[in-house]
């Protein structure tokens, strides 16, 4: 990597989804008695954001070889050779090694054990045994991805609650119809490059009717937070959540309609599912922060 470029480091810390993650973890940062201080609010957010890349680099670093067979991966700075292999291990080290320090030191040690877990459990369950073996890979490693609302809450309250349990959940359920859309849209390079995902095993229709149980799981558990028994949080909540989710929802079975009637062509089919993903993501940032308000505003 040449002096003065930082693009290739950028890419390998894939920075847009390190700040997609931080989406989960600041809102719960806010469903203590106080609202947060500005030095815990930094290194809450810059520590989780550091070992988080760590673990992207490793799932680089492992999955090198897998990258370069795919169009949407090739040119990765580890395949290009930007990054040279030692390079990219003594990157993601500092990152982890900085991170929890960070996490421990100016957080609390919970928070960072937190982010120690999440960072294990994506590296070697999901990236060295999942993801290699079993369409199941996005469920069970969707784990890893769901703790960024643990993380926030702990580093305020030094606790998980059922507050911070309920947005793991959330989360938990959302990622599997997230990432099979884009498991849809490529699924020929995901075959070529040998991942069993679920669109490769057991082919669109199958992904997509698994994709719409996911979601309606999704909406059936935020009317659960919101009406009793659990009573979690209000209309705040409940509304803009449900009402984006049901949209989701009902792009989801709207596009399963399609393929099943053959009014939706194939070279279409990718574009509707980059659609459903980027409404996902919508979905995602919504109800965080209708979340945090709602607990707020009651």
């Amino acid at each position: 990597m040449a002096l003065g470029s930082i693009k290739p480091f950028l890419k390998l810390i894939k920075l847009r989804l390190g700040l997609s993650i931080l989406i989960t973890v600041l809102p719960a940062m806010f469903l203590g008695a106080y609202i947060p201080s500005f030095k815990l609010l930094f290194f809450c957010l810059l520590g989780t954001f550091l070992v988080a890349s760590a673990s992207f680099v490793y799932n680089e670093i492992i999955e090198v070889s897998k990258d370069a067979l795919m169009k949407r991966t090739r040119n990765r700075p580890l395949v290009t050779g930007e990054i040279t292999h030692a390079m990219a291990h003594m990157i993601a080290s500092s990152l982890l090694g900085v991170g929890l320090f960070f996490l421990v030191i100016y957080v609390n040690v919970l928070a960072g054990l937190i982010a120690l877990f999440s960072f294990l459990y994506y590296v070697f369950i999901y990236t060295l045994w999942l993801k290699p073996r079993t369409s199941w890979n996005t469920v069970v490693g969707g784990i890893s991805g769901s703790v960024g609302p643990l993380i926030g809450e702990a580093s305020v309250t030094g606790r998980v609650s059922e507050y911070g349990i309920s947005m793991f959940i959330l989360l938990f359920l959302w990622q599997p119809p997230h990432f099979w859309s884009l498991g849809i849209r490529y699924r020929e390079e995901y075959k070529i490059a040998g991942f069993p995902i679920l669109p490769v095993v057991k082919g669109v229709h199958s992904s997509i009717q698994q994709m719409i149980v996911y979601q309606f799981l999704l909406c059936i558990f935020i009317f659960s937070i919101a009406l009793p028994p659990l009573n979690l949080a209000g209309m705040i909540f409940l509304i803009p959540s449900s009402l984006i989710g049901f949209a989701v929802l009902y792009t989801m079975i709207r596009t399963k309609n399609q393929l099943k009637k053959g009014t939706l062509p194939r070279e279409k089919l990718g574009s509707e599912c980059m659609k459903i993903f980027f409404l996902t993501i919508l979905h995602m940032i919504v109800w965080h922060f209708a979340f945090t308000f709602d607990f707020y505003f009651r």
